[in-house]
Formats: structure tokens, sequence, C-alpha cells
């Protein structure tokens, strides 16, 4: 009797599934190639890295929640609307966080007396002064300022001792202002041995980029006996502040009986305290305007320029900068000058 006859052959499904499964991993893999490209996109083109750390950042919506940054400074900031300080008597306060102001503006800064912190300065014979300041912040200190406008500044502050004052900041030191833009006046009054106005920040160091200043400054001394050391810049008073990018429009007017250093980007540019080194770069910055002085001194220095009044040290970096700038020195003593 014949035997039946079978034949099993199930190799084609075995060979079937091997297909399958290596489909099915070379789709996995080409998705997350094209998951990875789109991330990497959206993180590179979109900057969506820093979009994500800005909602970590405390939302600042009203002229209260501003003034609570002084309660904790270490911290990151956003402002998510223009905030008006009118009527509001700002009181200085320090900062070692980060303000991004996030394209708003604040607008109405009136300031009228200095802060409560101090810090060393150096005249360019590098005494040093115990100093008060005024701005935004009297001291601004491993922080960073950015994308954020101040406008009708009105800072007028009169000080018996050595004070520096600026629209963001009296004192930086290793900080950053970013992209930023300043309108206003600012008036300082005093009369001991060391003193001086910044259209951005009063003395100091770090990196000032991209900033549009129309400032009017202003600075009295009030002793006639006193030799006093002042300073005057459109950026930054006396300090070593790289600066890049900057469009300022100075107006300034200085009435000193001592030693007068002005400059449309800085007036003293000095490394502090002695030993400090430091590649500076300023570069791409334009200055127009004029500062209108008269130093009533018989040792006359009566430094005044469109970049930098006194020049102490090395800058490693200087290219493109521009200028339409006007020193006006006059030569009558008896009266201040004003705008």
């Amino acid at each position: 009797m014949r035997q039946p006859f079978f034949i099993c052959y199930n190799a084609p499904m075995v060979n079937e599934g091997r297909k399958n499964s290596k489909s099915g991993i070379l789709i996995a893999a080409l998705i997350l190639v094209v998951l990875g490209a789109a991330l990497y996109f959206a993180f590179s083109e979109f900057d969506l890295g820093h979009k994500l750390e800005l909602m970590t950042y405390k939302r600042i919506s009203t002229s209260e929640d501003l003034i609570s940054i002084k309660d904790a400074p270490q911290g990151k900031y956003i402002l998510a609307k223009d905030i008006d300080l009118e009527g509001i008597e700002w009181v200085p306060f320090s900062f070692n966080g980060i303000l991004e102001g996030n394209g708003h503006k604040i607008s109405n800064l009136k300031i009228t007396s200095t802060g409560s912190s101090e810090r060393t300065t150096y005249d360019g014979n590098m005494k040093e002064y115990g100093t008060s300041f005024a701005g935004l912040f009297d001291v601004m200190e491993d922080a960073e300022v950015r994308n954020l406008t101040l406008s009708g500044v009105d800072i007028d502050v009169s000080s018996d001792v050595p004070c520096f004052i600026g629209s963001v900041a009296g004192y930086m030191g290793n900080s950053k202002i970013l992209n930023c833009s300043v309108d206003g006046t600012l008036k300082l009054t005093a009369h001991d041995r060391m003193f001086g106005v910044g259209g951005v920040i009063g003395y100091g160091y770090g990196r000032i980029e991209n900033i549009n200043a129309g400032i009017t400054l202003i600075c009295i001394d009030t002793d006639r006996d006193t030799k006093d050391e002042q300073f005057m810049g459109g950026v930054c008073a006396a300090g070593y502040p790289d600066m890049v990018g900057c469009k300022i429009n100075i107006d300034g007017y200085d009435s000193d009986h001592g030693y007068v250093h002005n400059g449309g980007l800085v007036g003293l540019f000095q490394f502090y305290p002695k030993g400090t080194e430091h590649d500076a770069e300023i570069g791409g910055n334009h200055v127009t305007g004029k500062i209108t002085f008269f130093e009533d001194n018989d040792d006359r220095r009566a430094y005044c320029d469109a970049y930098i009044g006194e020049r102490m040290e090395r800058i490693e970096y200087w290219w493109s900068n521009s200028d339409d700038f006007t020193s006006n020195e006059v030569f009558e003593y008896d009266v201040d000058l004003l705008p």
C-alpha cells in the first residue's frame, strides 16, 4: 500500500518574518533620524532650547512684580508686558540674576537717591574710594540684562560721597547688558574726590553689546577747592567694559573744578585693581552728539574725545568705530552748564 506523501516547507514564512523585522527596525531608525533632525532644526533655527528655558523664568507683569525682584536678586525674570513706573520713586538695589526684557519696555524710571550697596572704585592713579551708586540697579554683579528698553529715564542724584550713576546700573561687575535701548536724562551733583555719569553704567566691567542710547548727561561739581576726578561716558563713565555694536547719541554737560575725563563711549578706560589683565574689545560702535564742558583748573587735562576720554590700557580688539562727535570746551566757570 502506497504511503501518503507530505511536503512541509516553512522556510519562506521564517524569511518573511525576518524581512518584516528588519523593515520595522529600518522604519524605526528612519523615524528616529527624522525626529532627531527635526529637533535639531527646531533647537538651532528657532532657538527652542532658549524658549523652553524662558518658560522657567518668573514673569514680571506689574511695577510691584518689578520691585519684588529685590527680595530674590539671584533669580531669573522675564517681562510679560510693558511696565510704567510713573509716580514711583525707584529705590536702586543690587542684582545678581537674569532680567530678560523679552522686547518690552520699562518707562518713567525716576531715581533721586543712591542704593545701599558700596563698592571700591579707582581713579587714574589707582587711589581707592568707597563709592555709592544709582541706576535701575545700584550694583549688578555676575548678572545679565537683555532685550530691554528703558524709556524716559530720569535720574537726578546729589551726593556728598564718591558716586557713579548709570541708567541700567551704577556699578557693573562681570556682567552682560545685551540688545537694550535707553533714552532719558541722568544728572549728578557731587563734589567728593571721584564721581561720574554713564549712559548705560556708571563704573565697572563686563560686556555691553548692541545698545541704542539717546541720552542727556549732566555732571555738576559743587566744590571749587577740592580737585576731584570727574568722569562721563555715553556707555560708561569709568572702567573697562567690552563695548560692541553700540549706537550712542549723547548730549553731555560737565561743569567741573577738578580734572575732566569725558568720552562718547567711556570717560576713563582702565583695568582695575592694579595687575588686572584683559583682552579688551571695542568695535562696531557709532557715536553722535557732543559734550559741552569746562575744567576750572590751572593744572589742566581736559580729556574729551569721541570714544575714550583718557585711555590707560591697551585695547586688544579695536575695529570699525565711527563718530560724528563734537568736544565743546568753554572757559567761563561761574555758571553751571545745562541743556
